[in-house]
């Protein structure tokens, strides 16, 4: 294959790999996004849990708010446990920088006018490499 077909090949999956790195990052910022609301959900549950068993003292009726809101609250986290939501969107994230990371490189390569044929035939092998590593690591 020819010098110009091979630059454009890895123009390609640079593109490819753009494409995928946003789809990561937004997958990333919606669980993150989540997670975080859950956490400010659950603690305003717990802390208002606080707040009726002290006040349930002098009535006891709030004492049942607090059982409802300790029982929500301990639901969201099972929840937020059983979906792994942390865990999901930590690798969101670095599936996305690492394929950052990989257009980042390719640029670099394709900015160098001086490669051989040989050279892009190795570069092209790290690439697929790399992308087969990325591609085993990232969840679908």
């Amino acid at each position: 294959m020819p010098i110009p077909d091979k630059i454009e090949y890895l123009n390609k999956i640079k593109k490819e790999c753009k494409e995928l790195s946003e789809i990561y990052r937004k997958r990333y910022k919606k669980h993150k996004r989540l997670d975080d609301i859950l956490d400010v959900i659950t603690s305003l549950l717990n802390g208002s849990a606080i707040a009726l068993t002290l006040s349930g003292f002098s009535m006891p009726m709030l004492l049942i708010g607090s059982i409802v809101c300790n029982s929500l609250s301990y639901i969201i986290t099972q929840g937020q446990r059983s979906y792994n939501l942390k865990r999901r969107y930590l690798q969101n994230d670095t599936t996305y920088k690492q394929y950052i990371d990989l257009v980042r490189k390719i640029e670099a390569v394709l900015q160098k006018n001086h490669l051989t044929t040989d050279e892009y035939d190795q570069f092209i092998d790290q690439v697929h490499d790399r992308i087969a590593l990325i591609d085993d690591n990232r969840l679908t």
